[in-house]
């Protein structure tokens, strides 16, 4: 009985490694998507920075983060570019540090005077309502569900989508993709501002919108803009 032998012939050889390599290129272009690029990474380390020199801050204040006098109060100047401001005459941040590496704003780093919002790249955490549990994580408290700062958001025009500088639009995408950092100081890059689980003071918020007027709200200019602009 003869045996019968089971051989790839060249052109079969050759259909296979190409099968293969197609497959692979795929699952790294999925890849990419999903994870974030280098500027991105480099993105979460100076948000991370951030939030190190509002903890640095708070020990000589207390513990409350700067927007706050030593009792917590809320100062009557509360706005971002003022909380800002106050880090950076402390000398607890740089200029450069406020700013995210894919955006170039280099001729409008602070040197000294009044800071104004197109010199740095991140929301803060809204403090305008009084009334709200999120004051009560505006300060050293260590909550790894309290976001604190994140990426500036920015109204996308059509349905009010909000987009970031991250956002792909060559990808038809608008959906805000960016750095949070929450109050234990861990930073993550996330692809929406709107399904985060959040814990402000005794409340809970499910689905937590970033950009909301409820849960985190973060501020980007003023002390209740929460969006950078309508375009």
């Amino acid at each position: 009985m003869k045996r019968r032998y089971l051989a790839f012939t060249f052109v079969e050889f050759v259909c296979v490694c190409c099968c293969l390599i197609v497959m692979m290129a795929l699952i790294l272009i999925a890849n990419q998507k999903r994870s974030p690029s280098r500027s991105q990474m480099l993105n979460s380390v100076i948000l991370r920075s951030v939030h190190t020199a509002l903890v640095l801050y708070s020990q000589g204040n207390a513990g409350y983060f700067p927007g706050m006098d030593y009792r917590g109060n809320i100062l009557p100047d509360s706005s971002v570019a003022h909380r800002y401001q106050i880090i950076l005459e402390n000398e607890y941040i740089t200029p450069k540090d406020l700013i995210s590496p894919d955006e170039t704003v280099d001729k409008y780093l602070w040197k000294a005077g009044r800071v104004t919002s197109d010199m740095y790249s991140f929301s803060l955490l809204n403090l305008s309502d009084k009334k709200s549990s999120r004051l009560n994580e505006w300060r050293d408290t260590s909550n790894s569900e309290a976001a604190v700062a994140c990426n500036r958001g920015i109204a996308n025009g059509a349905n009010h989508a909000i987009r970031a500088i991250h956002t792909q639009p060559e990808l038809g995408l608008t959906e805000w993709r960016g750095s949070i950092a929450f109050n234990d100081n861990h930073v993550t890059f996330e692809a929406t501002h709107d399904q985060l689980d959040t814990n402000y003071g005794d409340e809970s918020f499910e689905n937590d919108n970033l950009f909301d007027t409820v849960g985190a709200s973060m501020v980007y200019e003023g002390v209740d803009q929460i969006v950078d602009s309508d375009e």
